[in-house]
């Protein structure tokens, strides 16, 4: 299994990597009238395990989408609010990379019983 160490560190690359292509983006898009190309995606140029990596992440902690969910739509974390998530009332704080790690780990274990 994988420790949160190496989940954190897995996260944090992640996030670096989409941060690295956005800004890439932003420059492209600025500078669109010098570019004599139609290629302005520089996700493309990226490393492009990025959805390979999820998907064995998801895969390890038998996670239906609160990891996309999380990465994607709460942008690593850095938009995610207390109260986004409740289960059965109670408010789970997902605000940190550990906080998920824990989280899934934790509904996996659940699942284990």
């Amino acid at each position: 299994m994988i420790t949160k160490q190496e989940f954190v560190e897995i996260v944090e690359n992640l996030k670096q990597v989409n941060d690295f292509v956005e800004e890439t983006n932003r420059n492209a898009r600025k500078l669109n009238d010098a570019i004599i190309s139609d290629f302005y995606n520089t996700m493309s140029l990226s490393i492009s395990h990025e959805g390979i990596v999820v998907k064995l992440l998801k895969n390890m902690f038998e996670d239906e989408g609160i990891l996309s969910w999380w990465l994607y739509e709460c942008n690593y974390g850095r938009d995610f609010s207390l109260g986004d998530l409740e289960v059965d009332g109670v408010e789970i704080d997902l605000s940190t990379p550990e906080k998920l790690y824990d989280y899934l780990k934790g509904m996996e274990e659940n699942e284990n019983d």
